[in-house]
Formats: C-alpha cells, sequence, structure tokens
C-alpha cells in the first residue's frame, strides 16, 4: 500500500513540475504571440497610445515594450508588460509601477521568471559589464549599457528599484535601467540585479 502510495505521489510531483516548466512555458508562449501581434497592431497606426509619457498610464497587464538582450541569442525577445503581479509575470516581464518608463530620466525597472512561464530571466547572472540590452517602445528604441556585474540581494531589499538604483534618496540624473529575477529560481530567497544606463536613443523606425 505504501509503495502504491509513493508511485502516486511521484506521478503527482512529476507531473506537476512538467506543468511548470513545459505548461507555464507553452502559456506564456502563446501570451507573447499575441502581444507582439497587438504591439504590432498598434505601432502601425495612431492610437491612444500615440506616446508613452506616464507608467499610471498604462494598465496592469498592457504589452508596451519590447525587450530585447542579444547575448542571450538573436531571437531573445520578450513583450514587457505593465505590473509584477503574479497574473502579469506569469505571461511576460513586468514593469515595476510607479518606476520610469524606458528613455526616461530615473530607473525603468522590469522583473522577470527566472524559470517558469518560459523562463525569460533564466540567464540573466550571465550578464556583465558592457553587455546590451535593447528596449523598442512606440516612442523609440532604447539601448542601455549594463555598469557592472549582477548583484545579489535579498528578497525584501527595494534598493534596486529606487530612482538611481541602490542609491535611495538621491536625485535622478541618468537614465537606467534595472532587471531582476529570483535565485534560486525556486525558493526566490534572494533577487539576482542587473542595471544598465542609457548609452543611446533612436526613432523607432530606425532602431527596430
Amino acid at each position: 500500500m505504501s509503495g502504491e502510495l509513493l508511485s502516486t505521489l511521484g506521478v503527482v510531483v512529476l507531473g506537476f513540475l512538467a506543468y511548470m516548466y513545459w505548461g507555464t512555458a507553452l502559456r506564456a508562449s502563446v501570451a507573447q504571440h499575441a502581444f507582439a501581434r497587438e504591439l504590432a497592431s498598434e505601432w502601425s497606426g495612431t492610437g491612444q497610445l500615440a506616446a508613452l509619457t506616464r507608467p499610471a498610464d498604462l494598465p496592469l497587464g498592457k504589452p508596451f515594450a519590447l525587450l530585447r538582450i542579444p547575448q542571450l541569442g538573436d531571437g531573445w525577445q520578450f513583450a514587457v508588460v505593465q505590473g509584477t503581479g503574479l497574473a502579469q509575470l506569469a505571461l511576460a516581464p513586468g514593469h515595476v509601477p510607479g518606476t520610469a518608463l524606458p528613455g526616461q530620466v530615473g530607473n525603468f525597472v522590469v522583473a522577470g521568471h527566472r524559470l517558469t512561464a518560459g523562463n525569460p530571466f533564466w540567464r540573466l547572472p550571465s550578464l556583465h559589464a558592457g553587455s546590451i540590452v535593447v528596449v523598442v517602445t512606440i516612442d523609440g528604441s532604447y539601448t542601455y549599457r549594463v555598469t557592472g556585474p549582477p548583484r545579489w540581494v535579498p528578497a525584501d531589499d527595494l534598493a534596486a528599484i529606487a530612482p538611481v538604483p541602490f542609491h535611495r534618496g538621491r536625485p535622478a540624473r541618468l537614465r537606467m535601467i534595472t532587471l531582476i529575477t529570483c535565485d534560486s529560481p525556486w525558493t526566490g530567497a534572494s533577487r539576482v540585479v542587473v542595471t544598465g544606463v542609457l548609452v543611446r536613443a533612436l526613432p523607432r523606425q530606425q532602431g527596430s
């Protein structure tokens, strides 16, 4: 009896792990394709997103940017949505509400899963000083250069999302980006943080 119970539990656990890895990846992939089509449609015309000026203008779950990191592969691209709740991060990397928008003075902060939901930030710790991060919106294409190695911080340390990363109270003068994910991938006991500074901004038709 105990052997049958252990076998059943094993099947349940394996099924759960398979869903967490492949099931959530499929769900996120479907959502990413839908987000890409939505952005392409909006950007081809003159809709209500004619310009992005305030984070508050974006409803939760709304895709508004494409994130590209060439070091992670030529085809590496994820749509970024507004918000970092469970519902948003299950489908895409999310912009932390209250932080700057791409290209603005301040800190544009994006969080994403290391594992599950397509593993968008699985290789985030491999970025280093000089790595390039590109963010494309309806307004333009923004290229950021990573300024140093990844940093590991406690999960409850919010200093990384300050207008000047890790310098609370300091007024922002630069246009920064911060990417955040969990470590370890399963427990999320700490966070991996990568920061960069804007080095180039182009109109989207030239830089996309």
